[in-house]
Formats: structure tokens, C-alpha cells, sequence
């Protein structure tokens, strides 16, 4: 039952969230960053010592766009897309670093480019007694929000029998779902001795239920049970009461933003202590806990494991940062004007790889053609489920299935109005299916996992992105059908994929990566990285960095 009251509150809180993420959504894809467009002398090429491929592509880039030969940097790197973790840490790392120091001592570069023979991913880190340490303090937060929804529980029984509650403290085996179902059972009993006492009983005793409600369900509690008064008032409803729930409405809209801030910065004590007084507020004790058996099992899986891009992005960094999980993308545009990006310098990344040193090649050949004839032609194609119509109500999470469902309409619809480009939507659950898809220009869309559709015919230059977990774990296996392989073996000039299971928030979101791209001004890599929300994670780049396939307009 209180479930059923969260679930219904957070549908109406959802709105005001919505219109805040799309009005920055709005700003950052229209607002240029403070620094200047990436030139090739920026530009510095990692290539694998032990493979002559690997450093004659990173010759012929230079030579292509005149990026100083003296820029490339050899490593030594096993033959294989999977490099260990202490490989990265104790000699690559360093090795990068020190390059670094001899060859850009004025800190110059902006951009490194990984080329074919290096790897593409870097596995898991063993367990670190900080990582442990971190599970301990998720698990007795967690035990102590349990013990909380007890004595909650027992407080409403004394509520509906008139007794005086008791100290319950938590049991073995005691677990969310029981407790949830005890505090459910209690709740109704609660309600219903209500109606059997005076007036004046009901008045003391419903605010001490409305307040073990809340402590329970938090804020959204509150907000259901206004908006269930309204709704049966009607015109009648008190303004007072009206101007109650928008003041509600809008703390719970505010501290959902909050949270989902909170969530992008690395995991922590010091940030879990302000997510968890954000999350109770908002869905109470039940929700903290939901949230906090979250983290545990994220801290017990120690989800460490990253592209070799994304780490390298990081190379300066202190050697100490957190892995579990990732790091904020400092070059995206929130960061424009703050310190945290002078102290920690991140630099962009893209890879000139492929399943064969051809198609790698041709990456850097098309991409120049294409510019060279004026820019990119083509169709727009993409493909949405349904989860989320153009002409819905703004009633979305932020961050959810629909809500990326949602941004997909949203790219198609914006690009129908300012650009003289053919948009071809689909809402419906299945994808683009073979031969429906000439002339493609760009493509985005989700979700077929690592399964690819070959629905294509690219168009030279094309640019195609397809929203799914682990649809880069692989550029070079032959069987393989993972998307960013096949997308490239189909023609396109560019991609964008995860190495492992990254999460949805982890992609550049559709509508803010297509907004930059065809605005035209910024490089393919400086779209990627104004876009994408984390570093030291699983997403990876393959196309030329310096490609501008729409900058002719």
C-alpha cells in the first residue's frame, strides 16, 4: 500500500525534474566551450612499439592532418584488446607520463589518439581494503535504516491498539521485503482504528500516522496524499492547500536534481552521506534502503574494469583516485568556468581502430573526402521504442529508459525544425529492419544487444551510435555482432560503444551529442567529450577526432 503511494507521487514529481533537465540540456548544447577548437599541434598519438601497423597508421595520420610526427608516442602493449589492470598501473601509466613530461613540458596537448595494436580495454582492479571499507559502511548504514523501519512499524501497531510501543531491534534474516510487508500490514491497521475514535483522537493520532508515514515514504508520501484531496475537492480545494502542494512539489522536484547530480560524482562515504539525507527525504526510509542495497551490490561486483580511452584520459591525475566506478568528465560544459577543470587535467581521447588496419585507415580517408565535398549528405535515422511519444506530458524520470527514449523523439523532432535533413523516426518496438534504411547519414538508436541489424546503407562519412551495454567489448573478433564492429565493417565513419556494461547515464545523451554535431563548429572528439557525463568508464570513440562531418554549415 505505501508503495503504491510513493510509486503514484514519484509520477507527479517527476514533471518539474523533466523541464529542469531539458531546459540545461537545452543550454549546454548551445553554448560554446571556452576553448578554442582542437588544432592537429594539440593532438598526440599513442601507438604500439611491438607493431609496425599501429605506427605506420599513426605516420599516416600525421601526414594526413598535419599532426607533428615528433607527437607520437610508442608504448609497450601486449597484442591483445584486454590489458591488465596492474599493466596499466605499474608500466603503461608511467610510461605515458614520462613521454609526457619530456615532450610536452608546457602542457600543450589536449587530445591523445589511440591507433590500431592498442588495446581496448582495461580490466578489473583487485579488491582494495578502501573498496571494503566502503561496504562496511554501506551495510551498517543500510542495517540501521532496517532497524529504523521496525521500530516504524511497531510504532503504527501501538498507534492501532492503543499500547505504548516497545524497542524492536533487528533480527537475523530480517530483510527489506518482510519489513516492507510488517509496516504495510500495520499501516492499514493504523488507518483503520482511526475511524472507531473521537474527533479529537482522530485529529492527534493522524498527524502521528501522517508522520510515520512520511518517516517511511519520506516527502512523496505527503505530496500524494494532498494531491488525492485536490483531485476529490476539486474547484473547492482550499488555495492554502494548492499553494502547499506546489511548495511540496517543488522541494521534491529539487532534491530529485540533487540526487541526480550526486549520483555522476564518484561513489564515496562523503557522497553517499549527502545522497542518503537527499534520498530519505524524498522516498523516506523504504526508498534509502532500496538505494543503499543498490550500492552494496554495485561495491560487491567492484565494477572497476574501464576502456583504455577513458583511462587515459586521466593520465596526469594523482595515482590514488577511485576506481569503483567513475569520474566526472571535467571537459564537460558545467565545468567550463571551474578549477576542479585546471586541477585536473583530462584530455579528450578517440581511436583510429577497427576490425581490420583497412577499415581503421579508411576512418581517417573518409573522414577528409567528406569534408573535402562539403560536408556529410544523407538521411537522419532514429530508432526509439515507443517508451516515450513526442506529445506526452513531461512526466519522466530523469536518467530512465524512457527518459533516453524520450530525448531520442526530442533529437528527431529538433532536427526537423532547424536542419534541412530528412528525419525518419521509429516508435516502434522493434528496430529498423534490412533494407529500410538507405542513404544513412546518422544514426541513433537502441535496442538490439549485441546483435547487430543490418538495416543500413551508409552513406560515406556516416556517423552511427547504438545504445546498448558492451557493444564495443570487441573491435576484432570475427564472429562477433556487437555493434561498433559491425557498424564499422558496414561503412561508418564513426562510432560510439561501451567495453563493458556501462549504464544508461553513461552515453552522451542523443539530443545534446546530435545538437553539437550538426551545429558544426566543434570536432567530432570535442562533441564526444562535451557530451559524455564520465571518465575512467567504459565508453570508447572510434573515428577521426579532428572530423567535422557538418562543419560546412
Amino acid at each position: 500500500m505505501l508503495h503504491q503511494f510513493i510509486l503514484a507521487a514519484g509520477r507527479l514529481a517527476g514533471r518539474a525534474v523533466v523541464l529542469v533537465a531539458l531546459a540545461l540540456t537545452a543550454l549546454s548544447s548551445t553554448t560554446r566551450p571556452c576553448g578554442a577548437e582542437l588544432k592537429p599541434s594539440e593532438i598526440a598519438l599513442v601507438a604500439a612499439r611491438s607493431s609496425r601497423e599501429s605506427q605506420a597508421l599513426a605516420q599516416y595520420y600525421c601526414k594526413q592532418r598535419s599532426v607533428p610526427v615528433e607527437n607520437i608516442c610508442l608504448v609497450d602493449v601486449p597484442r591483445d584488446e584486454l590489458l591488465l589492470r596492474e599493466t596499466w598501473t605499474w608500466a603503461i601509466r608511467p610510461e605515458i607520463q614520462k613521454w609526457l613530461r619530456e615532450n610536452d613540458p608546457d602542457e600543450k596537448l589536449r587530445c591523445f589518439v589511440t591507433v590500431w595494436d592498442v588495446p581496448l580495454r582495461i580490466g578489473p582492479a583487485d579488491a582494495t581494503p578502501e573498496i571494503k571499507r566502503y561496504q562496511s559502511f554501506l551495510m551498517e548504514e543500510r542495517n540501521n535504516r532496517l532497524r529504523l523501519l521496525k521500530q516504524t512499524t511497531e510504532s503504527l501497531n501501538a498507534l492501532a491498539t492503543g499500547d505504548e510501543p516497545e524497542r524492536i531491534d533487528l533480527a537475523p534474516g530480517d530483510g527489506l521485503v518482510n519489513i516492507r510487508t510488517d509496516l504495510e500490514t500495520a499501516l492499514q491497521a493504523a488507518q483503520k482504528a482511526l475511524a472507531t475514535k473521537t474527533e479529537a483522537e482522530r485529529i492527534l493520532d493522524g498527524q502521528k500516522l501522517q508522520r510515520l508515514a512520511t518517516i517511511a515514504g519520506g516527502d512523496r508520501v505527503l505530496l500524494l496524499g494532498i494531491d488525492q484531496q485536490i483531485d476529490a475537492q476539486g474547484a473547492a480545494t482550499p488555495q492554502p492547500m494548492r499553494e502547499q502542494f506546489d511548495v511540496l512539489r517543488g522541494r521534491t522536484s529539487a532534491f530529485l536534481e540533487t540526487r541526480s547530480l550526486l549520483e555522476q560524482t564518484p561513489p564515496g562515504e562523503q557522497r553517499d552521506a549527502l545522497l542518503i539525507a537527499t534520498i530519505e527525504r524524498t522516498t523516506g526510509l523504504l526508498g534509502t534502503v532500496e538505494w543503499l542495497n543498490e550500492q552494496i551490490e554495485i561495491a560487491r561486483k567492484g565494477e572497476t574494469g574501464s576502456s583504455f580511452d577513458s583511462e587515459l584520459s586521466l593520465v596526469t591525475w594523482a595515482d590514488d583516485y577511485q576506481l569503483l566506478r567513475w569520474q566526472p568528465n571535467y571537459l564537460r560544459p558545467a565545468y567550463d568556468n571551474s578549477q576542479l577543470r585546471q586541477i585536473n587535467r583530462t584530455f579528450m581521447v578517440a581511436r583510429l581502430d577497427g576490425p581490420t588496419i583497412e577499415i581503421a585507415k579508411r576512418l581517417i580517408d573518409d573522414a577528409i573526402a567528406v569534408e573535402n565535398a562539403g560536408g556529410l549528405k544523407g538521411k537522419v535515422y532514429i530508432d526509439a521504442r515507443g517508451l516515450a511519444k513526442a506529445d506526452q506530458p513531461n512526466t519522466i524520470q530523469p536518467g530512465s529508459y524512457e527518459d533516453y527514449d524520450r530525448a531520442l523523439v526530442d533529437t528527431a523532432k529538433g532536427i526537423e525544425q532547424t536542419m534541412p535533413l530528412k528525419v525518419v523516426l521509429n516508435e516502434s518496438p522493434e528496430l529498423f529492419q534490412p533494407g529500410e534504411c538507405p542513404d544513412a547519414a546518422l544514426y541513433l538508436g537502441w535496442y538490439s544487444l549485441a546483435k547487430y541489424v543490418d538495416a543500413f546503407d551508409f552513406a560515406k562519412g556516416a556517423v552511427a551510435i547504438h545504445y546498448a551495454s558492451g557493444e564495443a567489448t570487441t573491435l576484432r573478433k570475427q564472429e562477433s555482432q556487437v555493434w561498433c564492429k559491425r557498424l564499422l565493417e558496414d561503412g561508418v565513419c564513426a562510432t560510439v560503444g561501451p567495453v563493458y556494461e556501462p549504464y544508461l547515464m553513461a552515453f552522451p545523451r542523443p539530443n545534446e551529442f546530435a545538437a553539437l554535431l550538426l551545429q558544426g563548429d566543434l570536432t567530432l572528439v570535442e562533441v564526444y567529450y562535451r557530451t559524455k557525463p564520465f571518465n575512467s568508464w567504459m565508453m570508447t570513440l572510434v573515428g577521426d577526432p579532428l572530423y567535422r562531418p557538418f562543419g560546412d554549415r
